[in-house]
């Protein structure tokens, strides 16, 4: 499941009409209006090295014992990728201090020809993130397409700094197991909470 060209085509419609007499919702709660499906998964998630936001390496494996929830987006990205982004912070500032030992965030590039360690951190600090708990990913195009297959992510090049790609925020258990799959444009953070509570509540 993919981003379609016709929703970029509604944000465009609704963006021509906000200049007009009429008075129209914004572009976010026409997107909230949009589906979230939440699924139920059981797939490992293999290792994998990418680099982030401060140039640094970052190694998945390492987060092992941790809930992980990882969002897929770019910076350049007009529409879905800032609700996104906006969730993931609902999420982080939701969390209890003692939750977010045990929780980190990640959001993973789906443009590396712009999205350079540099570009990631500015963009982390347009959201507010707690980079503590909060990384922001890019790498080789090779790798990365490994880690977009491994969670199901479809990525498309439509132009410079435009992507079609699949809307998607997952929950990885302790053990390197997606568990939870949100797509859609605005997932909200209650139920993702919820998920990520759930695991924590089993941990070993």
């Amino acid at each position: 499941m993919t981003f379609s060209a016709s929703w970029r085509l509604v944000v465009v419609g609704l963006s021509l009409l906000s200049n007009s007499s009429f008075t129209v919702p914004s572009v976010a709660a026409q997107l909230q209006q949009r589906p979230v499906q939440r699924r139920v998964a059981k797939i490992a998630i293999d290792d994998f090295v990418l680099i982030d936001h401060s140039g640094g390496r970052f190694q998945f494996a390492k987060l092992s014992g941790k809930i992980v929830v990882v969002a897929f987006a770019y910076t350049t990205c007009p529409d879905v990728c800032p609700l996104l982004t906006a969730s993931m912070r609902d999420v982080q500032t939701s969390l209890t201090p003692d939750e977010r030992k045990n929780v980190q965030l990640i959001t993973i590039t789906t443009d590396p020809e712009i999205d350079s360690p540099k570009v990631l951190a500015a963009y982390a600090k347009r959201f507010n993130a707690e980079i503590d708990t909060w990384s922001f990913l890019t790498g080789d195009e090779v790798a990365l397409k490994k880690v977009w297959k491994n969670f199901g992510v479809g990525v498309k090049r439509k132009a410079r700094g435009l992507v079609d790609h699949t809307p998607l925020i997952g929950i990885v258990d302790q053990n390197r197991v997606l568990r939870f799959v949100y797509i859609g444009p605005l997932p909200v953070a209650r139920p993702m909470l919820n998920d990520i509570r759930s695991l924590l509540a089993n941990r070993s």
